[in-house]
């Protein structure tokens, strides 16, 4: 059986997640369509204005849209919350929706290895 490699879109995910960075608040999330398998991002503002550091990567294999919900309602990861809760108005999540099970995986792991967002780091 023939492994399909997605490192060919992982370029164009990665420059989707960098490039359309919305408000991380129930509104801006519940925008998304629903039943949608993606990545998502969140994100905090750099010391450069302009800038944004990449805080978590992470992906729905059912509903990104859901997941983002249950970040905001409750999060498990005490480093995230702690962001978010510290910079309820900076926080940003961008998405990019993916069309299996396999690539949603395969491109979290490439995209966590390629930016080591800290709080991917602090729970490997």
């Amino acid at each position: 059986m023939h492994k399909v490699s997605y490192s060919n879109n992982l370029f164009a995910k990665k420059y989707q997640l960098e490039n359309n960075l919305r408000p991380f608040n129930r509104e801006e999330v519940q925008k998304l369509p629903k039943d949608r398998c993606g990545l998502y991002a969140v994100w905090l503002p750099d010391k450069m204005e302009s800038a944004h550091e990449r805080l978590y990567i992470g992906m729905s294999i059912t509903c990104v849209r859901r997941r983002l919900l249950e970040h905001l309602a409750n999060e498990a990861n005490p480093e995230l919350r702690r962001q978010c809760h510290m910079f309820p108005d900076l926080v940003a999540f961008s998405v990019t929706f993916t069309e299996s099970e396999e690539e949603t995986r395969e491109l979290e792991a490439a995209i966590i290895r390629a930016w080591q967002p800290e709080t991917n780091r602090n729970l490997l």
